[in-house]
């Protein structure tokens, strides 16, 4: 019996606590958790009931200051996008009805925006040149018409502010020339970047 009091007591204390953290009238802190932003602007809104949550550059929880109550009705959105990145709910994990447990449950994923990196090589006449960006590689053919420009492009894409580092991994073969780069060390912009710049001479 006397748990049974510390019990009710402890439920009243706890429900004064709630009620003292925000607006809305429940004694529920409707929370979650967010992976992969590397990115600001983020804010997140609880359609319910109206509040905006803005979110920082790598946060990964939040905590809506309204609280809800028990069998509570929400619905947490993404009102703004982080800048250069892409934000969403994942599952159902972000609607439903107010409890104890699905309270704490809403989980957010954002996956930053990528973006191809390339550009162009001239005065290339025979086969062998290759460059490298970290793991990823792009072998170089000559033109088909002597002397004119060769574009070329990773295969894989840089996500939005990530660094880059162009390095030449094999020279062309069968050639006296030597082949040298510019523009190749940078982070990457908030579209395709293709300024990379390798001369063969």
């Amino acid at each position: 019996m006397k748990s049974l009091y510390q019990r009710a007591g402890l439920a009243l204390l706890c429900g004064a606590i709630f009620a003292g953290c925000g607006g809305g009238g429940g004694s529920l802190a409707l929370s979650g958790t967010i992976t992969g932003l590397s990115k600001p602007d983020l804010v997140l809104t609880n359609t319910k009931n109206g509040e905006l949550l803005p979110i920082t550059s790598g946060q990964v929880s939040f905590v809506f200051t309204k609280l809800v109550a028990p069998d509570e009705v929400f619905d947490v959105q993404i009102s703004k996008q982080p800048t250069g990145a892409k934000c969403s709910p994942v599952g159902t994990t972000n609607t439903g009805k107010a409890s104890v447990y699905t309270a704490y449950s809403v989980q957010i994923s954002c996956v930053t925006n990528p973006y191809t990196l390339g550009g162009t090589v001239t005065g290339l006449d025979t086969k062998g040149l290759v460059l490298t960006n970290g793991s990823d590689t792009v072998s170089i053919l000559p033109p088909a018409v002597a002397g004119a420009s060769v574009k070329f492009t990773f295969p894989n894409m840089v996500a939005d502010g990530s660094p880059y580092g162009v390095t030449i991994l094999t020279q062309p073969k069968d050639t006296s020339k030597v082949c040298t780069l510019s523009n190749n060390v940078g982070n990457m912009p908030a579209g395709d970047y293709n300024g990379v710049t390798v001369t063969c001479q």
